[in-house]
């Protein structure tokens, strides 16, 4: 797993300086929650979580669009709070964290000083470093897509990109069964993540 997060983290450097458009950072906070779903034949809802997230990207140019290539780090918090309204045997609440990777096209308005842009992509979802009572019950790869806008704001070689973002699962985010300390549960229907996101990236 160390090994696919450095593979992550270190795609948008792949990217030479002389193609890339612009080079990245971001962080920002994140409120998720997992969708409701039967569990065992009983409708289960979760509690909404705040977190936050860090990454890098990178931006190319393709005609008047940009492709950024990103990857993120993101402390989801304890996504399965909820489960004890109809579980009492299950005590534990399962801090989440995920890694991310995104490939969004990027299209704005063109302004020398501020210039508002739209953006939207896929994204891959890889949940890593939570407790060993839910790690294998989380699929080791989902599906997302993310949509959103912001602004460029250029202030002579940087460059500031507030942004407003949402993410919602594409696939199951995981798998058919919990196993969870003294109890197993069914999932009736495949259970998704979503987020909203509001982060500011500086550019270089």
């Amino acid at each position: 797993m160390r090994r696919l997060l450095t593979l992550i983290f270190s795609l948008p450097l792949f990217v030479s300086a002389s193609q890339a458009q612009r080079f990245g950072v971001t962080v920002g906070a994140n409120f998720q929650r997992l969708s409701d779903i039967r569990l065992n034949a009983l409708d289960t809802k979760f509690q909404d979580q705040n977190g936050w997230h860090a990454g890098v990207w990178v931006e190319l140019p393709i005609g008047s669009f940009g492709a950024r290539v990103g990857g993120r780090y993101m402390a989801a918090g304890q996504l399965f709070d909820g489960l004890q309204d109809n579980f009492p045997a299950v005590q534990d609440s399962f801090d989440v964290t995920l890694a991310e990777v995104s490939l969004l096209l990027r299209y704005g308005l063109r302004s020398p000083l501020v210039a508002p842009y739209v953006f939207a992509g896929p994204v891959l979802r890889f949940p890593f470093g939570t407790g060993e009572d839910i790690s294998d019950d989380l699929k080791p790869l989902s599906y997302a897509a993310e949509i959103g806008g912001g602004l460029e704001i250029r202030l002579g070689q940087l460059s500031l990109y507030p942004e407003v973002a949402y993410v919602f699962g594409m696939t199951r985010f995981i798998e058919d069964e919990l196993v969870l300390e003294v109890i197993t549960l069914s999932v009736g229907d495949p259970q998704k993540l979503n987020a909203a996101l509001v982060r500011l990236s500086v550019g270089f």
